[in-house]
């Protein structure tokens, strides 16, 4: 029974105030369903599952995109953009989803999130 348990809870990741139901394929945030799209839940997925995994933008393209749809790395850039909208307290900012210049994208769960300890930030930086 508990390895049923344990199954079952694997197929719910959580992070912050995010759900996401690999098995439903449904988001919420703050127990509150959260629209997305098959392709945003199939990059958020493979993200997720990889954490703190630097994925290049091509690895993200064949992962969610179908062979014959042409994709640029600028279409990642948008779905990372929405997906930031979705799941960050702000997106400017981002937590989670974050980038790795010149290379790609890395989830980050929440242990990782915790702020640094305090220090002289620049206006208009994260």
């Amino acid at each position: 029974m508990a390895d049923f348990e344990a199954r079952k809870i694997d197929q719910v990741a959580r992070f912050g105030e995010i759900s996401l139901d690999f098995r439903t394929m449904e988001l919420s945030r703050s127990g509150r369903p959260v629209e997305i799209t098959l392709r945003e839940f199939k990059v958020l997925r493979f993200l997720v599952s990889r954490p703190r995994v630097v994925v290049s933008r091509q690895k993200l393209i064949s992962s969610a995109w179908p062979k014959r749809q042409r994709s640029s790395y600028r279409t990642v850039d948008n779905c990372i953009a929405k997906l930031r909208q979705k799941i960050e307290s702000n997106p400017d900012c981002p937590v989670f989803l974050r980038t790795v210049h010149g290379v790609g994208y890395k989830f980050v769960p929440q242990e990782d999130t915790q702020p640094a300890p305090a220090k002289s930030v620049p206006a208009g930086s994260c």
